[in-house]
């Protein structure tokens, strides 16, 4: 703005002096016509002079303030963190503003304001006027519009608007079809609605990345994008796309690596030329409306595929998991939950050697686990097969998976005991074997377990004690996501005869919530709450585990005092056994409990005092033990109906019956006794004197009181008036 000031300064006297020679009215016409000429002379070398000043002082530079200040001052409506604070019209040089990125020669080619919370209505034709702007970085802001433009000009390359308020119909957007250099497109996390515009399919020949994801679009993918030859990354996910595209369009666009197609209502089978996606590395089709068998091969034998996650859970696929699967060498995720899939898992994906994650949760599938798994390695991270029809032993090389965070196999036909081994896993996180035949005990070496956060063993013959050692791994476990995967706890409606607090699914890719009612028909419970969430600890300091169900066993012993000292608990189910002994008197300790549940058992003496202090207590039941004694009052206990607390043998207080007081209906009142001489209740008439005398007296004298004190406030009232009026008088 220096240079441009001093170039106005000397464009203006070159102009005053000619103005002046123009004006001189002494000098005769024909004088001034000869002078003519030199006045235009002067003035075109005023012009040539002063482009050439504009020109070394920059004027590129100042072109650019403009601009840029013009989309801050028409697109910007807030900027709370002050992001764009440095963005001033007298800045010498745009390159040093925030989020401003520049070539060699000071021309701006980037512009990155990510997660900069700006708020406005986005004018993009204003960034369009930028000849040399190739890259927009907008994600996460909350701007919003429609990203129309009246310029048909476009020379962006990069263009990110992911995370914001973007509305309206995607084909009444920018024409993208003008941006013939357009490589990555990420309009992601919006709102727009309509079906994908056709001009898109005509960047094949550059588009390498499109993320349309989490939108409202609907429609399926337009016929342009059947030769696309760059495209490298497509992500539709999250939409409401339907058709059957999948061998019409994606089939033919083999240069892709990833393609995620997930929760939407894509319909028919998944191509068997998927084969021929030789550089294909993540395929997500989760969620959608699939139907068919799986293909025979998904990698060929050929060429090593680099195909290294698998995901088509919550669709309808039917027949077997085909041995295939063996020769994508890179394989590591694999996810065909929630299908109809039968038969066994077959040996060539037990033996993949780069295996981490096996879901397969929700089918018909049978079979057994090798005896001899993880031992010729340790990969498996995420072994979840629940709700299948899985047999035989869990096989004691399960120790062995050093790796393994979570392990789901409930509501299967697994028999034989517990291995004492899985107490060596310091990654486990969640332990699911409920729903089962297993029989035996609970290993105590389940305690080593530092990083368990979910033990889930109810539903099966389970005998002996409750092993104290569990406790041991309070204060080891550290605070943050632990999983790190989407679960959904299926709570028990509370109502009698509503058995058990619920039960902790894995939720990855899941969509269909409505099946979960019929795939876990708990008992006596016509309706149960779902709650979907990851699981974590929100402690400040390391915590212990937090959800403990051993429920519907044939447990004996007492309740371990060191319970008590699992601070970060939620969730204690240990109801329907046969435990005995008193309540221990650290279950107060317990300060995070939400359930506890100990029905069904042989428990007896007092509640303790202690429990009162459970202030986060929603669900409780002891029912059907024999307890006696008062419940403790104050605090969750007397929230809870009496059904919670019912069939003990001498319970009494809030919500049942008060102590002391006999259940059965209190026998008639005794006869008067006979009256005796001298007793004042034989003189009805003293008795009234005497109450006449002590009330009824009092209460004329007051009344007299009364009335005297309002008589004389109005005696007072009337003279101040008179003496007032008789003052006017005399004025």
């Amino acid at each position: 703005m220096v240079e441009n000031s001093r170039a106005q300064n000397i464009y203006y006297r070159i102009i005053t002096r000619s103005i002046l020679i123009s004006d001189l009215n002494n000098m005769k016409r024909k004088q001034l016509v000869l002078l003519l000429p030199c006045i235009t002379r002067i003035k075109l070398c005023a012009f040539v002079i002063l482009s050439v000043i504009c020109c070394s002082f920059g004027e590129d530079g100042d072109d650019q303030v403009l601009k840029l200040m013009a989309f801050k001052n028409s697109s910007v409506e807030s900027d709370p963190r002050g992001f764009l604070t440095n963005w001033t019209p007298d800045s010498t040089s745009v390159c040093s503003w925030n989020g401003v990125h520049c070539s060699e020669n000071g021309e701006v080619v980037k512009l990155d304001i990510t997660n900069a919370t700006l708020v406005g209505h986005l004018h993009i034709s204003d960034l369009m006027l930028l000849p040399n702007l190739t890259e927009l970085h907008f994600g996460g802001n909350s701007f919003y519009g429609n990203l129309s433009s009246s310029i048909n000009t476009c020379t962006f390359e990069f263009l990110d608007f992911s995370a914001n308020n973007f509305s309206g119909d995607l084909t009444a957007a920018l024409d993208f079809g003008s941006c013939r250099n357009l490589r990555k497109l990420n309009l992601s996390s919006n709102e727009f609605h309509g079906e994908i515009p056709r001009g898109l399919g005509r960047l094949c020949g550059t588009l390498e990345e499109l993320d349309l994801s989490d939108n409202d679009l609907t429609g399926g993918l337009p016929s342009t994008f059947e030769f696309c030859s760059s495209l490298l990354s497509l992500n539709l996910g999250n939409n409401q796309l339907s058709g059957n595209f999948l061998s019409t369009i994606i089939g033919s666009i083999t240069t892709l690596r990833f393609l995620h197609l997930p929760f939407n209502n894509i319909s028919g089978s998944i191509p068997q030329s998927f084969t021929n996606f030789t550089q294909l590395q993540v395929l997500d089709l989760g969620a959608n409306a699939l139907t068919g068998d799986l293909p025979l091969e998904f990698c060929s034998s050929e060429v090593q595929s680099p195909l290294d996650t698998i995901i088509l859970a919550d669709n309808y696929l039917t027949g077997t998991i085909p041995t295939g699967l063996g020769l994508c060498k890179n394989l590591r995720v694999i996810n065909l939950s929630f299908n109809a899939i039968s038969g066994p898992i077959p040996s060539e994906i037990w033996a993949h050697p780069k295996l981490s994650d096996i879901v397969m949760w929700g089918n018909n599938i049978t079979g057994e686990i090798p005896q001899d798994i993880c031992s010729t390695g340790a990969n498996i991270k995420t072994m979840i097969l629940n709700n299948n029809l899985i047999t035989g032993k869990i096989p004691v090389s399960i120790g062995n998976c050093t790796n393994l965070v979570t392990l789901s196999l409930f509501s299967n036909r697994l028999t034989g005991e517990i291995p004492p081994g899985i107490g060596n896993l310091a990654n486990l996180t969640v332990l699911q074997f409920g729903d089962n035949f297993l029989t035996g005990g609970i290993p105590p070496e389940l305690g080593r377990s530092t990083s368990l956060v979910c033990l889930e063993l109810s539903d099966n013959f389970l005998t002996g004690e409750v092993p104290s050692e569990l406790a041991n791994q309070t204060g080891l476990l550290v605070a943050g996501i632990a999983p790190k995967r989407t679960f959904v706890f299926l709570k028990n409606g509370i109502r009698a005869g509503c058995i058990g607090s619920g039960r902790l699914i894995e939720l990855e890719g899941i969509k269909r919530m409505s099946k979960l009612y019929d795939l876990f028909p708990f008992r006596n419970c016509a309706v149960f709450r779902i709650h979907p969430g990851n699981v974590y600890y929100a402690s400040e300091r390391n915590g212990s585990m937090i959800h403990i169900d051993l429920s519907h066993n044939d447990l004996t012993g007492t309740i371990p005092e060191s319970i008590g000292s699992m601070y970060s608990l939620r969730i204690l189910n240990l109801g329907h056994n046969r435990l005995n002994g008193n309540l221990p008197a650290s279950l107060g300790g317990l300060r995070s409990l939400s359930t506890l549940d100990l029905s069904y058992n042989r428990i007896d003496g007092s509640i303790p005092g202690t429990m009162q202090m459970l202030s986060f207590l929603t669900d409780m039941d002891v029912s059907n033990n024999d307890l006696v004694g008062q419940i403790p009052m104050g605090g969750q206990l007397s929230t809870f109906p009496a059904s919670r607390f019912e069939n003990n043998s001498g319970l009494c207080g809030i919500p049942l019956p008060l102590c002391g007081r006999s259940r059965n209906p209190p026998p008639p009142p005794p006869p008067p006794p006979p009256r005796v001489e001298g007793d004042s209740s034989a003189f009805p008439l003293r008795g009234f004197a005497l109450y006449f005398v002590i009330g009824y007296v009092p209460f004329l004298v007051s009344s007299f009181c009364i009335f005297t004190f309002c008589f004389d406030l109005k005696c007072a009232k009337l003279e101040w008036y008179r003496i007032k009026v008789q003052r006017r008088k005399r004025k």
